[in-house]
């Protein structure tokens, strides 16, 4: 009887091992299948010219092998939807603006064209990317750092939290853009301006979340505080801003959009570096090619600030609140 069990055990663990093989061959040949197709069809003559494909083969090269990787790596929990997306809208885009020749070749430049300038401009984009993340740092720190400092403090105290909560409640939802061209006029410079900017923008959600989260700690915590007669600086510092890091954290990965949106924007209006600079320059001048390669960076950073804030989070949150 045991005998009987064991050798179904080791069949079932055998078919689930083929199985396993089977998908993975199978999400290869799928991801690998239409990335060949994308590649192929970028050494096609079109309607529409595309001097060089250099960049764009190597980016679609670059992208079927972390899929590979993760198919690899991930086995079954891998599933390549993702990258069939990915090569499906370049597909759709390179056969219909640049073989086919449809809609205008300004505002739909083959994609070869628009990764191209990732090698011709790259100097300027990395200066812009430096420029944008330095006020985006700056003036995230001093909103994150006060906003929840003085969130804590407010919070806390209850005759505080009555006097500024309903303050907070109006001035949060006013869009950072209302005043940027007051704080432009106002500032010395242009980069204290946009700093500003974030820095307000994001000072009053991030301070009336504190509020909130202060107001909704688990009272048992604070009474077992209480019980051993902490001081007020150790109750919030020790007690209730240990319980809101992980929420704070968490919340980073949202706001991050939201500030790079308001730093974008600001850029544009009247600065001479940065990513929306950048945007803003070449879509004055009809360069969409420019402006598509603007879009993807701005995603593309986006994307890696959320990826190292995982991995931030993973590293330095060991615990959660309850």
């Amino acid at each position: 009887m045991t005998d009987a069990r064991t050798l179904n055990s080791l069949e079932t663990h055998g078919s689930e091992k083929t199985y396993s093989v089977g998908k993975i061959i199978l999400n290869i040949a799928v991801v690998t299948l239409f990335a060949g197709t994308v590649i192929t069809l970028s050494f096609i003559k079109g309607k529409v010219s595309a001097p060089k494909n250099t960049v764009y083969v190597a980016i679609m090269g670059l992208i079927w092998l972390y899929h590979i990787a993760k198919a690899v790596i991930k086995k079954e929990e891998y599933h390549p939807d993702i990258a069939v997306l990915i090569y499906s809208l370049f597909l759709i885009w390179d056969i219909s603006f640049r073989i086919l020749g449809n809609g205008n070749p300004v505002l739909s430049p083959p994609m070869e064209n628009v990764f191209e300038v990732f090698l011709k401009d790259s100097e300027f984009i990395a200066e812009g990317i430096g420029h944008s993340l330095m006020i985006l740092v700056t003036g995230f720190s001093i909103a994150l750092i006060s906003g929840n400092i003085l969130g804590m403090i407010v919070g806390w105290v209850k005759r505080l939290n009555n006097d500024f909560t309903p303050i907070a409640k109006v001035l949060s939802p006013i869009p950072p853009m209302v005043y940027t061209p007051y704080l432009i006029a106002l500032m010395p410079t242009f980069t204290s301006a946009s700093i500003a900017v974030i820095g307000i923008g994001m000072f009053w959600p991030i301070f009336l979340g504190m509020i909130n989260r202060v107001g909704s700690i688990n009272g048992r915590l604070i009474d077992s505080a209480k019980a051993m007669n902490v001081s007020t600086p150790t109750m919030l510092f020790k007690v209730i801003l240990p319980y809101s890091i992980p929420s704070i954290v968490g919340n980073l990965k949202i706001q991050i959009s939201t500030i790079f949106m308001i730093l974008i924007m600001a850029e544009m209006i009247g600065a001479t570096s940065g990513l929306g600079f950048f945007i803003k320059k070449y879509s004055d001048y009809a360069d969409y090619a420019r402006v598509l390669a603007g879009i993807f960076v701005v995603g593309a950073v986006i994307t890696i600030l959320n990826v190292l804030l995982d991995i931030a989070e993973k590293k330095l949150i060991k615990w959660k609140a309850v």
